[in-house]
C-alpha cells in the first residue's frame, strides 16, 4: 500500500481527504439525527475496524504491530477516536453542520504550535502567517447566518464539544507522527481505529442497544457506508501517509480546505446560509493553506 500510495502527489491525496471529509460532516449527521451519535459513531467503527484490518492483511505481510508500541496506539486511539469521536458526534447533533466543519479549523493551530514551540518542524513565520489568516476566514464564516440561530443554548453546546474535539484530532495528529516512522499510513490508521473502539465501547455500547434499529432505512445505510469506506477506510490512509511524507503541521493545515467544501455541502443539503463571509472566509482560508504549506518568504503577489 505504501508503494502504491508514493506513485500519487501526496498534496493531492489530502486534497481528496478534504472533498471526502468535507461533505462527510453533512452525510454523517443525517445518519447521526436518525440513529443516535454516540450508537452511530460505534457503529461506524465496529464497520470500519474490520474493513480496515482486512485492507492491512492484504497490502502488507505482517499486520500486527510490536508490543512495545501497544501502550502508545493505545494513546492514540484514546485520543483519536475514543474521545474525538463521540464528542465530534455528539457536537454534530446540536449544532450546524457548517458550524462544525468550521469550529475543527482549530486543529492547525495545536499541531503547529506545539511542533513550533518543540522545535520538531521547520515551522516559518509565513506559516504561521497562514495559521492566521486562516483562522481569520474562520471568524468570516462562523459570522454567517442569524446570530440568534447562532447563541442557542444547543448549538453552543454543540459548539463547545466540537471545539474539544477540535483540539484532540490535533493532538492525534501530532501524536501519530512517531509511529509513522516505524509502521506505514495503513497499520497506523489501522491500529488506532482498533484501540479507539475498545475505547468506546463503554461509554457508547449501551447507547447502540437501546439505538432505534427500526428506523434504519437506505438513507442511514448511506450514511453509514460513506461515513466508514470513503470517510475512514481511505481518507486516514491518505491523511497518515501527508503526515509521515509533509510532517504533522503542514498536513493538518488541510483541515482549511475542508472547511471550505464542509460549507458547500451544509448549503448543499441543509441550505445552511452562504453569504459574503462566507465567500470572503474562503478566500482567507485558500490564501491561509496556501501561506501554511510554503517553504521560504511570501510569495511575490503578497509583498
Amino acid at each position: 500500500m505504501e508503494s502504491t500510495l508514493e506513485k500519487y502527489n501526496p498534496h493531492f491525496l489530502l486534497f481528496v481527504v478534504s472533498v471526502i471529509w468535507g461533505f462527510n460532516f453533512s452525510v454523517v449527521k443525517w445518519g447521526v439525527m436518525l440513529f443516535g451519535p454516540l450508537s452511530f459513531a460505534l457503529l461506524r467503527f465496529l464497520v470500519g475496524a474490520p474493513l480496515l484490518f482486512l485492507t492491512l492483511s492484504r497490502y502488507e505481510n505482517d499486520p500486527w504491530i510490536r508490543r512495545e508500541d501497544v501502550f502508545y496506539f493505545l494513546l492514540l486511539g484514546l485520543i483519536g477516536f475514543g474521545i474525538y469521536q463521540p464528542l465530534w458526534s455528539m457536537g454534530l447533533q446540536l449544532s450546524l453542520a457548517s458550524h462544525s466543519v468550521l469550529i475543527l479549523s482549530l486543529s492547525p493551530v495545536v499541531v503547529t504550535l506545539t511542533a513550533f514551540l518543540r522545535r520538531e518542524e521547520l515551522v516559518s513565520w509565513v506559516n504561521l502567517l497562514g495559521v492566521g489568516l486562516g483562522f481569520g476566514g474562520v471568524i468570516f464564516l462562523v459570522q454567517q447566518g442569524e446570530t440568534g440561530a447562532y447563541l442557542k443554548g444547543d448549538v453552543l453546546k454543540g459548539d463547545l464539544l466540537t471545539l474539544i474535539a477540535a483540539m484532540c484530532w490535533g493532538f492525534y495528529s501530532y501524536l501519530s507522527k512517531k509511529m509513522l516512522t516505524s509502521y506505514s499510513p495503513l497499520k497506523v490508521s489501522t491500529w488506532s481505529v482498533i484501540f479507539g473502539v475498545l475505547w468506546m465501547l463503554p461509554t457508547s455500547l449501551l447507547s447502540l442497544v437501546r439505538a432505534p434499529w427500526n428506523q434504519i432505512d437506505l438513507s442511514v445505510l448511506g450514511s453509514l457506508f460513506y461515513g466508514t469506506v470513503p470517510a475512514m477506510v481511505l481518507a486516514y490512509v491518505f491523511w497518515h501517509n501527508g503526515v509521515r511524507v509533509l510532517g504533522a503541521s503542514r498536513t493538518v493545515s488541510y483541515q482549511f480546505l475542508i472547511q471550505v467544501f464542509g460549507v458547500l455541502a451544509a448549503w448543499m443539503f441543509y441550505r445552511e446560509t452562504l453569504n459574503l463571509n462566507a465567500l470572503i472566509g474562503i478566500l482567507l482560508i485558500a490564501i491561509g493553506l496556501l501561506l501554511s504549506q510554503r517553504k521560504g518568504g511570501l510569495p511575490f503577489w503578497l509583498r
